[in-house]
């Protein structure tokens, strides 16, 4: 049972960021699945791109990151490349925030 928790937790604080910001950027398909579904087409296209390029340095990966995610959210999503940029951007500020105060309230602070 902490096993399923424990996923829908990491589900919902990689799900919800980026609901909320295709939500506030404007983008067409804001549902939960899409969203979801988002998330996974940007992992497969990120693990391709690593699989292609596999000496890309860690220190300049996020930069290669930020693009292919927003070529997926683009797709998925329904929305422009520059759009999917300031969604892949609004995400990761609203993901580590909330990762954060899921912490806290953990940790009991």
């Amino acid at each position: 049972m902490d096993t399923l928790i424990s996923l829908l937790i990491v589900v919902l604080l990689l799900v919800l960021p980026l609901k909320f910001a295709a939500k506030f950027i404007g983008a067409k398909n804001t549902g939960f699945f899409a969203c979801l579904f988002a998330l996974i087409v940007s992992a497969l296209f990120q693990y391709g791109f690593n699989q292609v390029f596999p000496g890309l340095d860690q220190t300049y990966g996020w930069i290669v990151t930020v693009p292919v995610a927003a070529l997926a959210y683009m797709l998925v999503l329904g929305t422009t490349f520059l759009k999917a940029v300031l969604i892949a951007i609004v995400q990761v500020v609203l993901m580590v925030l909330l990762t954060a105060l899921v912490a806290g309230l953990l940790a009991g602070l």
